[in-house]
């Protein structure tokens, strides 16, 4: 299996197209930002997400990417992006490299639009996430898609399909789904490799 390095996906994303999600740009939306860190390692290109702690006012206990919504502070998304990152996983800004975004993506139970943000994690920089903001940090491989060790499903919502990414530490779906499938399609497009077709279930982990 052919892999990508961090700085082939950088180069794709110069050129991606990001038309085909829902318009997520209304002004009756709130603006937010996600960070898709990415690493160069022996085994490929590695992402880390997170699992959120149980008790948060949103988003208790999801997989998710760090992020939140800008603040006043904020020269621009991307360094809403960047400053989220370093807050929930220790990482200092300046051990990240902007490579482009992704499609801003709707979420469906809220006015926040996630607008995804790639960046590498500099070389020598370690995570020391923040026990408020972090409950478990989760390394993976953008190949395991493609390998088969990442489970796959999907709901078939009639106008779209949801995606369901299966990790160890629970389950990824939603508008935080729907990014991270986008950042799959883009690995699987530079190393010319097909999509895996999910697995179609009723079993929804949003309810």
């Amino acid at each position: 299996m052919k892999r990508a390095s961090v700085a082939e996906l950088e180069a794709a994303l110069r050129s991606w197209d990001r038309s085909a999600h829902r318009d997520g740009s209304g002004p009756e939306r709130i603006q937010a930002a996600v960070c898709l860190p990415l690493r160069d390692t022996d085994d490929g290109v590695a992402a880390w997400c997170i699992r959120r702690p149980d008790g948060l006012r949103h988003h208790s206990r999801e997989m998710a990417f760090p992020g939140g919504k800008r603040d006043p502070e904020d020269a621009d998304l991307d360094a809403t992006a960047l400053r989220e990152t370093e807050e929930e996983l220790g990482i200092p800004r300046s051990r990240l490299r902007l490579l482009g975004r992704l499609a801003a993506v709707p979420t469906a139970t809220s006015l926040f639009t996630l607008n995804p943000v790639v960046a590498e994690v500099l070389p020598g920089a370690q995570p020391r996430p923040a026990p408020g903001e972090v409950a478990e940090l989760v390394s993976f491989g953008l190949e395991d898609l493609f390998a088969g060790r990442l489970p796959y499903q999907a709901v078939d919502l009639g106008r779209y399909l949801s995606p369901i990414f299966h990790f160890e530490a629970g389950a990824m779906y939603g508008a935080t789904a729907h990014v991270l499938l986008e950042l799959l399609t883009l690995y699987g497009a530079v190393c010319d490799l097909p999509m895996p077709v999910p697995e179609i279930t009723t079993t929804v982990p949003w309810q």
